[in-house]
Parts: structure tokens; sequence; C-alpha cells
């Protein structure tokens, strides 16, 4: 199953997929792109302990996913 986890201001919330289910999968995709166009960055958390990546294109294989708004200084 894949997860995607949007920081906002109204908190955190979560979408889930599975990546056979090719409709879920574009709700999911769709969800992702939604948030890049917003100017959010996604970031893949890592597996294991292993350190995690930043996304600039969804992944249906890439389990956790954090979304997290762009900051603003000032």
């Amino acid at each position: 199953m894949g997860e995607l986890r949007i920081l906002g201001k109204l908190g955190d919330t979560k979408k889930v997929w599975d990546p056979e289910n090719w409709k879920e999968v574009e709700t999911a995709e769709a969800e992702f792109d939604r948030c890049i166009d917003d100017g959010y960055t996604a970031y893949k958390v890592g597996k294991k302990g292993k350190k995690g990546s930043k996304m600039k294109k969804f992944d249906p294989d890439a389990g956790a996913v954090i979304m997290v708004p762009e900051l603003v200084g000032g």
C-alpha cells in the first residue's frame, strides 16, 4: 500500500492507494500533481532507517510520501 500525507493549514491529510489498483494510483497521482502545482515539495520516506529523498514525479511504488507546503518567511 502507498500512503500520501499532505501537511497543511488544517493538519495532516492522508490518502492511501494500492499500487496494483490503477484507479487508486490515478487518484493518488492527481493529488500529488495538484500539490506540486500548489508549491508543495514531495519527499519519499526512507525504509528501515535509510535516508528518504525528494521526489519530482509520482511513483506508485514509493510507499510513504510526505507533501510539505512551501515555507514563507517574513
